[in-house]
């Protein structure tokens, strides 16, 4: 994810290059720091978001775009306390018209406001509704002394959470995240919060994002050994597309169980209906984390979490899909399990979209 002025290109060419050589899915933090709202709404610009919208669709691969994050913050030119909300609505709506009109399907938008930090600009306000959002996101901070006290990732999005999860059905992204050293542990906080947290708290965060930058203190993951070492250990468990266990918490060590006994799922899906389904069968009743990716990690992943009766259980794999940008081509879904007592050892199937 990078930031990128309103009037600058939406992507160079050797961003796209090296996207294409890596595989990596962008997101763009979209920030009209120098011009107004309003004239954005009455196509003031529409000359450069039509070239924007162009330069999305010869990129082809899948683009997420972050217009106007923190947007009920007062922080920004574009924020609740100088915006009113009909305003930034205006601007979101246009926007999200024009390249939809000039064909620009590939992009999908992340509506992004920071955790709720009081009452007076109520994120539901802000919202442009699910027709208009392909995703939510939520950008939080653990500050520690830097400013006020430490907060586990917990206290940083729950009620915030709970209230995007209460308005929307879209998946949620964490857009912005990160700690400092100052005032606790670091690393426990990223063990804690990536493994144990967001998979147990926030069942539809489906990606997250750490803000590597040294800024209002060092948010870096490597601000010290001990936050680097936890944050690998992170990369390399499955939940994050790695192929290592998940610890979780102190306390519970992650010991692996057979509670996935086995799995299938149809291995043929035709794209314009997204027919077909998982069939896998448990040892003992569990919540079941179900995931979906191109092989090779290319490209939009889905994600869902439920509890499992034991025995033979199946999901449609259009309540997985939802036909979130799908395109022909080959799939692994992972699926695994725990009970409270520890990890299952997840299992994988494949099947290919037509």
């Amino acid at each position: 994810m990078w930031f990128r002025g309103f009037g600058q290109p939406l992507m160079e060419t050797r961003e796209t290059t090296s996207l294409r050589a890596t595989g990596q899915t962008p997101m763009v933090t979209w920030e009209p720091n120098k011009q107004s709202l309003s004239q954005i709404a009455s196509g003031e610009y529409d000359a450069y978001l039509h070239e924007s919208a162009a330069v999305a669709k010869s990129w082809g691969g899948p683009l997420l775009v972050r217009f106007a994050h923190e947007m009920n913050g007062n922080w920004y030119p574009w924020g609740a306390g100088a915006i009113p909300a009909y305003t930034y609505l205006a601007a979101w709506y246009h926007i999200v018209s024009l390249f939809r009109g000039d064909g620009a399907t590939n992009v999908s938008w992340v509506w992004s406001p920071y955790v709720e930090v009081g009452t007076r600009f109520p994120l539901a306000a802000y919202y442009p509704g699910d027709d208009w959002v392909d995703y939510i996101g939520l950008d939080g901070y653990n500050w520690g002394r830097v400013r006020g006290r430490w907060q586990d990732l917990d206290t940083v999005f729950s009620a915030s959470y709970s209230t995007v999860t209460s308005f929307s059905s879209r998946p949620v992204i964490l857009s912005e995240t990160a700690s400092t050293e100052s005032g606790g542990d670091k690393a426990e906080w990223i063990r804690v919060g990536f493994m144990s947290t967001i998979p147990e708290r926030f069942p539809r965060v489906t990606a997250v994002v750490w803000f590597n930058k040294n800024q209002e203190t060092d948010w870096r993951i490597d601000s010290s050994q001990a936050s680097l070492d936890a944050y690998r250990a992170v990369v390399d468990c499955w939940i994050y597309g790695g192929a290592g266990p998940c610890p979780g918490v102190p306390g519970r060590r992650g010991r692996k169980r057979n509670l996935v006994c086995s799995l299938r799922v149809s291995r043929r899906v035709t794209r314009v209906r997204l027919a077909g389904s998982v069939s896998f069968c448990l040892s003992a009743p569990a919540r079941v984390r179900i995931v979906v990716a191109p092989r090779g990690h290319i490209g939009p992943r889905a994600a869902i979490v439920r509890r499992g009766r034991s025995g033979h259980n199946r999901v449609p794999l259009l309540q997985i899909l939802r036909h979130r940008g799908f395109r022909a081509g080959r799939y692994r879904l992972v699926v695994a399990a725990s009970d409270g007592r520890g990890l299952s050892h997840r299992r994988v199937a494949r099947f290919r979209i037509v």
